[in-house]
């Protein structure tokens, strides 16, 4: 009998020690406000990712965000033998329907009667085809209403998620993560000269006014970097690049990272100088590990963290700043459909009088989106940080 139960207690395995990473994420799933807030940016850059079936020719549903939906007027012409054309040959070339028009044109109807097939119309007589959809509010044809020049704005809503998504997306990963993390492993590793040359540049990109150096950096490159995407074009023999923003998405993803990974570099420096002392870092030094190996597979997962907080953060202050620049006129350039842009073209506080859901269907999503990866970020400090409650 003790023999079977020694047998038993041997082919016991040991209880997995759950890694820190994972507890921080059950930690944070645990609260209600963060859960919200992961699902409120899933959603929305969700939707900014679904438009970009629209860039490989895929029918998504939505309207053309730069499309117009204005009045279209087509005029009749001179018949053959003099005179003018009767309406069925017009409508039968402008493929229109007689009872539309009629509806259409109050005033033609006023001077010549009821509009029929028959109707003989002087040459040149000018016919409204389409209704006027500017300024419109919200309908069944467009959710979120019309701008001043009739394009839907639930469409360029849409769009301007995944203007958005692009930007803070790649600008945090080359910013924050390629260039922010490794210099500042590096630095906070290697210490000595490498430290202090790393730590002076970044001191000088921190002492610059962010936005400032944003509209000079952007308003310097703008004309030459469209011309390089032209040659580019040319040499491709593609000539979507400009039209699709390209060149403005690569632009400002250049600009925020070039003054991000400062800020970013001097976080994580500050995390790895209190681990480069730790046992299991001497431990790999001791047995040769190279530098890049230490960095990867030693000092990386315990900075991982701190990483994620960094990144909500991050994602948060770049939404804001592509905003506020497309907002001045720097930033992504028309017919790219952007937050700032149209935020821009609503005009002033007096539009939220006249028109107000050209200001409030683009703050319907900028500010849940800041707000969302702001909480998310108190709820991560929170779970990392618990004594700073």
């Amino acid at each position: 009998m003790t023999a079977q139960v020694d047998e038993n207690i041997a082919w016991e395995r040991p209880p997995r020690a759950e890694s820190p990473f994972l507890r921080a994420v059950r930690a944070i799933l645990r609260k209600r406000i963060a859960v919200i807030c992961i699902i409120t940016i899933i959603v929305l850059y969700g939707a900014g990712a679904y438009t970009l079936l629209d860039a490989f020719g895929v029918d998504i549903g939505l309207q053309d965000p730069n499309a117009t939906n204005l009045s279209e007027r087509r005029s009749t012409r001179e018949a053959d033998g003099g005179g003018g054309e009767t309406l069925g040959t017009f409508v039968d070339r402008v493929d229109a329907d007689v009872s539309r028009l009629n509806d259409l044109n109050p005033e033609v109807v006023e001077q010549f009667g009821p509009l029929t097939r028959d109707t003989v119309l002087p040459p040149f007589t000018e016919l409204t085809l389409t209704p006027d959809e500017t300024k419109q509010g919200p309908s069944s044809r467009h959710w979120f209403g019309t701008d001043r020049n009739g394009r839907d704005l639930f469409a360029r809503a849409m769009f301007s998620l995944r203007t958005t998504m692009i930007i803070s997306v790649l600008s945090v990963v080359f910013g924050n993560l390629f260039l922010g993390l490794g210099v500042g492993l590096l630095a906070g590793y290697k210490g000595g000269r490498t430290d202090s040359v790393i730590m002076r540049i970044s001191e000088v990109i921190m002492a610059l006014p962010n936005l400032v150096f944003l509209i000079v950096l952007v308003a310097v490159f703008r004309d030459r970097w469209e011309g390089w995407f032209r040659e580019i074009e040319i040499f491709l023999g593609a000539d979507w690049l400009i039209e699709q923003g390209v060149d403005d998405y690569i632009l400002i993803i250049f600009a925020l990272s070039f003054i991000g990974w400062a800020g970013a570099a001097r976080f994580y420096r500050a995390q790895v100088l209190a681990l480069r002392e730790s046992d299991y870092i001497l431990a790999a030094e001791t047995i040769g590990a190279r530098t890049p190996r230490v960095l990867i597979r030693h000092l990386f997962p315990g900075v991982l963290p701190w990483f994620v907080l960094g990144l909500s953060a991050s994602l948060g202050e770049i939404v804001g700043l592509e905003v506020g620049l497309t907002f001045i006129g720097v930033g992504i350039t028309p017919p790219t459909p952007s937050f700032g842009v149209m935020v821009a073209s609503a005009g002033h506080y007096k539009t939220l009088i006249a028109e107000p859901q050209l200001l409030l269907v683009p703050m319907l999503f900028i500010l849940p989106l800041m707000l969302a990866f702001n909480l998310l970020g108190d709820a991560i400090n929170d779970v990392l940080n618990p004594r700073g409650r």
